[in-house]
C-alpha cells in the first residue's frame, strides 16, 4: 500500500513539474512569465553587486579611519608616556639635589660643631 501511495504520489510532482515546463516553455504568455523572472532574477542580481560595492566601500573608509584613529591614540599615548616619564625624572633629580644639598649642609655643620668642639677643648 506505501509503494502505491508513493507511486501515485510521485507521478503527480512529475505531472506538476511537467505542466509548469510546459506552461513556461510551451505557451507564449509562459515564455513571457519566464522572461520576466529572468530579468527579475538579473535586475536583483545587479542589485545586490551594487550595494555589496558601496558597502564594502563603506567598510574600507570606515576601516581606513578606525586605523589612523588607532595611529593618533597611540602616538598620543607615547607623548603622555614620554612626559610622565620626563616629569618623573625631573622630580628624582630635583629630590636628588635636595637631598645632595642637605648632606652637604649637615656635613658642613658637623664639621663646624667638630671645629668648635676642638676649639672649645684647646682652650679648656
Amino acid at each position: 500500500m506505501e509503494n502505491r501511495n508513493g507511486l501515485v504520489a510521485f507521478a503527480l510532482l512529475g505531472l506538476a513539474v511537467g505542466t509548469a515546463a510546459y506552461y513556461l516553455l510551451g505557451t507564449e504568455d509562459g515564455k513571457k512569465q519566464l522572461d520576466r523572472a529572468n530579468d527579475g532574477i538579473k535586475s536583483l542580481t545587479k542589485s545586490i553587486k551594487d550595494l555589496s560595492k558601496k558597502e564594502a566601500k563603506r567598510a574600507s573608509k570606515f576601516a581606513k579611519t578606525a586605523k589612523e584613529d588607532l595611529e593618533n591614540l597611540k602616538d598620543r599615548a607615547k607623548e603622555a608616556g614620554k612626559s610622565a616619564l620626563d616629569k618623573a625624572s625631573s622630580k628624582a633629580n630635583e629630590w636628588a639635589n635636595k637631598a645632595s644639598d642637605a648632606a652637604h649642609g649637615m656635613a658642613d655643620r658637623a664639621e663646624q660643631v667638630a671645629d668648635r668642639a676642638k676649639s672649645e677643648i684647646k682652650n679648656a
